[in-house]
């Protein structure tokens, strides 16, 4: 099944969907890859935080740094909330994507300059990984 995943912008991202657990070993090797990186996590309950990876751990637990969740709504532009260092449980974990950016604080998800006339429906929980 898909998932659909709200663009923002157009940016070239590396996107992990992890909802069969026979994937874990896989996404272990990609995470190691990205530590240090920008990174948007889309969670079960249909959250959307960004935030630079700076660990993992065997079930997926992630700790984000300097993260920010984006909330969505019709009624006014995105809302910017800031979290800071910030841990999202393994099995609240969806989608997990590469933005491109680097340990510089840059966002490369879509991090903020065009999001004040954005308006969408806030994003659905995705029930499909429990």
């Amino acid at each position: 099944p898909r998932i659909p995943v709200p663009v923002v912008s157009e940016i070239s991202c590396t996107i992990l969907i992890i909802i069969h657990p026979t994937r874990k070993q896989n996404m272990a090797s990609t995470l190691s890859e990205w530590t240090t990186k920008s990174v948007t996590v889309l969670t079960c309950d249909g959250r959307l935080i960004t935030g630079t990876l700076r660990g993992y751990d065997q079930l997926q637990n992630l700790i984000l740094a300097h993260s920010h969740e984006k909330v969505y709504s019709m009624e006014g532009p995105v809302e910017r909330v800031e979290l800071g260092l910030f841990v999202v449980r393994g099995d609240n974990v969806a989608v997990i994507s590469d933005c491109g950016g680097g340990d510089d604080g840059g966002d490369g998800c879509g991090g903020g300059d065009g999001d004040e006339d954005v308006r969408a429906e806030p994003i659905k929980a995705i029930y499909g990984n429990r």
